[in-house]
């Protein structure tokens, strides 16, 4: 018989964990935030943005550790002790952790490379790996939450009742952008359908889905869904960002923030593309004509 000794390793690091992390006090945890949606969709930047304020703490990725696991999968497990086991183990292992999807500290994310500012601002701020007093729990595994929770049938309504304090948020990256960012990443893949060969338009509507998914959710339950267009992030964003995770207003975090939100498109789209994208967009968000309007400013 072989042993495989990285597993048991794994193993036992997971156990340690769960040992560890039950020592964490989560009073102070007033809301907990999942961010939805595709990847390639400005998570990072929204999570390490968050990360610089002194009372958020973000775990990122990491759902391979958690679903699946009983004592930790608060979405098939509808638990108020799974939720506290899930709060507590997030809050430890966002400290550690590597790149990937592993996961862990947002350090180790590429939002920390040294060609970005995220990293020395964070450095200004003097802020542990784990906050002193954490307010919010912003996990970033967007796409992979999102397939989970509907794989699992969940009542998003019922959840919110039992949990008041989970929150969603989404950023909305421009979707054609976003679209084939994920074409030449692989993230594709992702989506959970199976596509031979994936075009532009094939993946765009992958994202338009579930952005529409979200907003469809939003309106059940708007004062617990969150979501900012690319082009509005600024500091008005950023202070309601703040107000809906229930943090406690900074104003050196939303000017620290404000340096960080530098967003810029590297893409060229064929009309043909744009095209597209306008006549899926009123397609799909007829029933919503202003955020259609929004998502239109895209197609400028």
């Amino acid at each position: 018989m072989v042993m495989n000794f990285g597993l048991l390793a794994e193993r036992f690091r997971k156990e340690w964990g769960l040992m560890r992390s039950r020592a964490i006090d989560t009073e102070s945890v007033r809301t907990v935030c999942m961010a939805l949606g595709p990847y390639r969709n400005l998570t990072t930047l929204t999570a390490s943005v968050l990360f610089l304020h002194p009372t958020c703490q973000v775990l990122n990725h990491g759902g391979q550790r958690i679903f699946g696991d009983g004592r930790l999968d608060w979405v098939a497990h509808d638990d108020k002790g799974v939720f506290e086991n899930f709060l507590r183990y997030a809050i430890y292992i966002s400290k550690g952790g590597r790149r990937g999807q592993y996961g862990g500290s947002i350090v180790h994310s590429h939002a920390f490379d040294e060609k970005y500012n995220i990293s020395s601002l964070f450095m200004e701020a003097a802020l542990g790996l784990v906050k002193e007093r954490i307010e919010c729990l912003f996990w970033k595994e967007s796409l992979r939450i999102s397939n989970h929770i509907r794989s699992n049938a969940v009542d998003i309504v019922e959840l919110l009742e039992s949990e008041p304090r989970i929150r969603f948020m989404m950023p909305i990256r421009n979707p054609m952008d976003c679209a084939r960012s994920n074409l030449l990443t692989g993230h594709v893949g992702l989506f959970g359908r199976q596509l031979d060969q994936p075009s532009e338009e094939d993946v765009l509507d992958l994202v338009l889905d579930e952005i529409l998914w979200f907003k469809e959710l939003e309106s059940a339950a708007p004062d617990r869904f969150f979501h900012y267009f690319e082009f509005d992030l600024g500091w008005n964003v950023l202070v309601d960002m703040e107000k809906f995770l229930h943090l406690t207003p900074n104003a050196e975090w939303a000017s620290a923030a404000l340096r960080a939100c530098s967003v810029e498109s590297k893409y060229h789209h064929s009309d043909s593309f744009v095209s597209y994208f306008r006549e899926s967009v009123a397609r799909k968000f007829t029933g919503y004509p202003d955020f259609l309007d929004k998502m239109l400013k895209f197609a400028v």
